[in-house]
């Protein structure tokens, strides 16, 4: 009786959490900034659906919940943790956001020998406080069922994606210790491959930046490794906070806001993704994609920054988005007496129209062809250095928006995955730590394309080598794995024959052109891989400037359509699928028509979504 009585209890427990998570089953529009009550109630006529309500380092105030309640509307909480997680980079009433960090950078200036700017505080490896207080604000909030919990907005090691040599201080260093004991087998092992003579684990200290520029060889494997172990400390300290999150209230959601460019400041996605639920994505160096290929649950939003965004707003729910957060530092969304201006309208009918193909979409999953893209941090980590050290050596001078500039290592994957794009071929997207897990034996991949894997592990080298030993094609933009992935210049590389790197330029080096998109689909032919679809532009020749995208619906497969950039695309392109379907408009309803080939008009903002059922003989 007690057993079936748990079981009840647990089966209870599983509705209810259920339940509470269906807010995002629906496409959510929620407004940044405080607005009266009249403005409120028009905003909810526009078809907003949640407020938000500022919990600066956990405390709440009791005038700002009583008016969120008498809204009627539900709400997330903001910047619980923004203290800790964003402690270079958030707002003060009286100095600039990044004041603490231009104050580091300037003592640095002054003094190049003072390390002592690198000690973060506080420390990603001291966090009982930080855990208690949002567990805390958790309990005392879980009655009203929150849309989800913010622990930080621009949150960073460092300034948002800034390098920095962060964190240097005693909890760092100790826990740092720890999980090199896992990597590596023994002390030894350590100063071999680091090349230094450390007596014991207690003494292990890493190679700053300065320092590791200087070497006289390529064995950057101390700073490496201290890269590497920061993006573990940032990832671990926002678990942490989901974790505490998650005790307080199983069923709630937390989330992170304005996430950066894939790089620095603790921006692993293969780390960071699975440590939350939901995410706020700035959408530079492919960090959308990047994050749903790491944590396909993930609930990814975005934040409306002010009129004229539709074609990012569609963008974004193609790529799996669950909502918008609009900032409205203008107040042109609504008027006082809550009558809607331009803005409001706009977004009004943007979001209806997103809400008509939302379910389908939320209920969808990306249907990949048999191509995997590897995403490889320890290349970017290795290419950084390599460029530094060959210009800029004042590394610390840059601030976040310098990492915003293209890099080799970002230019090639975006690159690759738009090619891709413009073939309507859909890839898997793999971590290095993937692809050590043997992701390449699995779901019949039939091509590995490398974008400047400067740096791979032993691991990852020998799974590739029996992936091509195997029949799989291996396509590489430069010569890979010059490197391992501590960042130590391999003697001669470990791939040299493996990949085909002169035939994978045409993925990342060609300019757009219909030769070079022929050429690719070419390469992937060869490889075993036709494109589902072809489109051809009103020349004959393959179309430019369209993205597609593969989407799987129980037996029904999505093909969305959509301007690589607005207004880039031909207005008029042929679809040639490569067997009869039946393919409906999933935006304008009506009949299917049983086709092979069929010509479309696109739209140069909002996409055209194709159902496409395989035909019955």
């Amino acid at each position: 009786m007690v057993a079936r009585s748990v079981l009840v209890l647990l089966a209870l427990l599983i509705i209810i959490a259920s339940a509470r998570a269906a807010p995002f089953d629906q496409y959510q529009l929620i407004m940044w900034q405080e607005r009266t009550a009249p403005q409120i109630a028009g905003l909810k006529r526009l078809g907003f659906t949640g407020l938000k309500l500022t919990a600066a380092n956990g405390r709440v105030d009791p005038a700002q919940l009583a008016a969120v309640r008498a809204s009627g509307l539900p709400w997330y909480l903001e910047n619980l943790a923004t203290d800790v997680l964003s402690p270079y980079h958030r707002y003060f009433p009286d100095r600039s956001v990044t004041w603490l960090f231009d104050a580091a950078k300037a003592r640095l200036r002054a003094n190049p020998a003072d390390t002592g700017v690198f000690v973060r505080e506080p420390s990603l490896s001291d966090l009982s406080m930080f855990q208690a207080r949002l567990e805390s604000v958790v309990r005392d909030q879980s009655r009203y069922h929150p849309l989800f919990y913010n622990l930080a907005d621009e949150a960073g090691i460092g300034d948002l994606a800034a390098a920095w040599d962060a964190d240097t201080g005693p909890a760092s260093l100790s826990a740092m210790r720890v999980w090199l004991r896992d990597r590596y087998a023994d002390l030894d092992a350590l100063n071999r491959q680091w090349g230094t003579a450390f007596l014991d684990w207690e003494s292990v200290v890493p190679e700053l930046t300065d320092a590791a520029m200087r070497r006289p060889d390529q064995n950057f494997s101390a700073w490496a490794d201290f890269k590497a172990w920061m993006d573990v400390a940032f990832a671990r300290a926002v678990r942490a906070g989901t974790d505490a999150v998650h005790r307080a209230d199983p069923a709630a959601l937390a989330a992170l806001e304005g996430a950066q460019i894939p790089g620095w400041g603790g921006y692993d996605y293969a780390l960071l993704a699975p440590s939350l639920d939901a995410m706020e994505i700035y959408d530079f160096g492919n960090a959308l994609e990047l994050a749903r290929a790491f944590n396909p649950d993930l609930i990814p939003l975005r934040t409306s920054f002010g009129p004229r965004d539709s074609y990012a707003a569609w963008r974004h729910l193609l790529l799996g988005g669950r909502g918008s957060i609009v900032w409205d530092e203008a107040n042109d969304v609504v008027r006082s007496d809550g009558t809607p201006l331009p803005r409001g309208r706009e977004l009004a009918a943007l979001t209806a129209a997103m809400r008509q193909v939302a379910p389908v979409l939320f209920a969808s999953a990306p249907s990949p062809d048999p191509v995997a893209v590897l995403v490889s941090q320890a290349s970017f980590r290795t290419s950084w250095m390599l460029n530094r050290r060959a210009g800029d050596l004042q590394w610390w001078n840059r601030d976040a928006a310098r990492e915003y500039e293209d890099n080799a290592w970002t230019a090639s994957r975006r690159q690759v995955l738009r090619r891709l794009e413009e073939i309507a071929v859909q890839p898997r997207l793999l971590s290095s730590a993937m692809l050590e897990a043997g992701a390449l034996r699995h779901d019949g991949i039939r091509v590995l394309i490398l974008p400047h894997a400067v740096a791979l592990s032993d691991s990852e080298t020998n799974e590739i080598a029996a992936f091509r030993q195997g029949g799989g094609v291996v396509l590489a933009d430069t010569e890979p794995a010059l490197f391992d992935q501590h960042s130590r210049r391999r003697s001669e590389p470990a791939l040299l024959g493996i990949a085909k790197v002169p035939e994978a330029m045409l993925l990342s080096g060609a300019p757009d052109s219909p030769e070079a998109l022929a050429g690719v689909a070419a390469l992937l032919r060869e490889a075993g891989v036709p494109p589902r679809a072809t489109l051809i532009g009103s020349d004959g020749q393959p179309a430019t400037g369209v993205s597609a995208r593969w989407l799987r619906h129980g037996d029904v497969s999505i093909l969305a359509l959509q301007a690589i950039a607005p207004w880039s695309a031909p207005g008029r392109i042929e679809v040639r699928m490569a067997a009869p379907a039946v393919v409906g408009n999933l935006r304008i309803p009506g009949n299917s028509m049983k086709e092979q080939s069929f010509t479309i008009v696109l739209d140069p903002i909002a996409p055209t979504i194709l159902t496409v059922r395989r035909s019955q003989k």
